[in-house]
């Protein structure tokens, strides 16, 4: 009886356990790479912030540099 138990387990495992396995971890793996809508936006939001930062920073120079031609020199 064991003659006929250990290879029927070992050849189950071989060809259905390992294709199910491999199959189920690039289902995992396809549907986690995707970007979900709650990502896109947060993205936009970030980008929005970055933007509104790099204006902030430029209106700030605009005005050192009306006020001191030379403050990057002194940096």
């Amino acid at each position: 009886m064991e003659d006929v138990f250990v290879p029927l387990i070992a050849i189950t495992s071989i060809f259905i356990g390992l294709p199910w396995l491999c199959f189920h971890y690039m289902t995992k793996w396809k549907t986690a790479a995707t970007l979900t809508r709650e990502d896109e936006n947060l993205l936009d939001e970030l980008y929005d912030l970055a933007r509104r930062l790099e204006d902030r920073m430029t209106t700030i120079e605009r005005i050192i540099a009306a006020e001191d031609p030379n403050w990057r020199k002194g940096a």
